[in-house]
């Protein structure tokens, strides 16, 4: 069975326009770039002449961001710009995940988009910025009513994953690379550039043996006039303590033994006396 050709070139269309919109997306890992790139490209598959991205910037207090768009008129920037998480239109989109699409601006009462009539929109297309989670809004608007198709509000919701992942990607990259970046050192004087400290080796215990003596004679011829000053200097002689001697007393006279039988005591008289005459 034959599908009708119609089918056939929207098919074409669809993995065309992904593959333009992937190639494009993988050129850019900057987030400013990123979207106004992926902007330029969606207008062109597209061939619609209004587009915007709009993203999260702070969800504690609801607050959303206008990053990039095409075809924008001041009103329409000034109606977008300040619409947060809290206003229906978003609330629908971010908050439930839904993607809107207005066949007919003209008869649209619901969301309150007055500017984008004024300016002679046709049709709206508006869906979340996807991964895990919802980041913001990809939305479509143009003047031919012939440009909005059975598949077009799908075909824009594959597109709005692709660029989340993209942006998600680039800043997370982003956030990395501010926290590794090393903080430059503060120069000394205006206009002089920090030098790097260059850390020198420990000397080996046999070199520094004898580098010892070298910087001792170094600071000797350095200091001459303290070292004749010091050769000058006369030695101080500690006080020697006296040495005290103890007095040696002369033993007393040994008197020999009295024998009993008497023997030799007459001489032993004669010597005793001869001792004390002689003192």
């Amino acid at each position: 069975m034959d599908f009708p050709r119609i089918n056939q070139t929207n098919t074409k269309n669809v993995f065309s326009t992904i593959r333009e919109i992937s190639e494009i997306l993988s050129l850019s890992n900057e987030p400013d770039k990123l979207a106004n790139m992926a902007l330029d490209t969606l207008s062109q598959v597209l061939e619609v002449e209004c587009c915007w991205l709009q993203t999260i910037s702070d969800r504690r207090h609801k607050k959303l961001n206008l990053v990039a768009e095409r075809g924008f008129s001041p009103e329409m920037r000034q109606e977008i710009g300040t619409m947060d998480l809290s206003h229906a239109f978003s609330e629908q989109i971010i908050g439930m995940g839904h993607k809107i699409v207005i066949p007919d601006l003209s008869n649209d009462g619901v969301y309150g988009l007055p500017s984008f009539k004024k300016n002679g929109y046709k049709w709206m297309v508006a869906v979340p910025l996807m991964t895990y989670r919802a980041h913001g809004i990809l939305g479509t608007a143009s003047r031919n009513r012939k440009l909005l198709k059975k598949d077009t509000a799908d075909l824009i919701m594959t597109i709005a994953g692709m660029i989340a992942a993209s942006l998600s990607k680039a800043n997370l990259s982003r956030s990395t690379l501010s926290v590794e970046k090393p903080k430059p050192e503060t120069a000394h004087s205006a206009g002089e550039e920090p030098k790097a400290a260059v850390k020198k080796p420990a000397p080996e215990p046999a070199a520094q043996a004898k580098e010892e003596p070298k910087k001792a004679e170094k600071k000797a011829e350095t200091r001459p006039e303290a070292n004749s000053r010091e050769e000058l200097k006369p030695i101080e002689k500690k006080p020697e303590t006296p040495v005290k001697l103890k007095t040696v007393e002369n033993p007393a006279p040994v008197k020999p033994a009295k024998r009993p039988d008497g023997a030799f005591s007459n001489h032993a008289q004669k010597m005793e006396q001869f001792r004390k005459a002689h003192r």
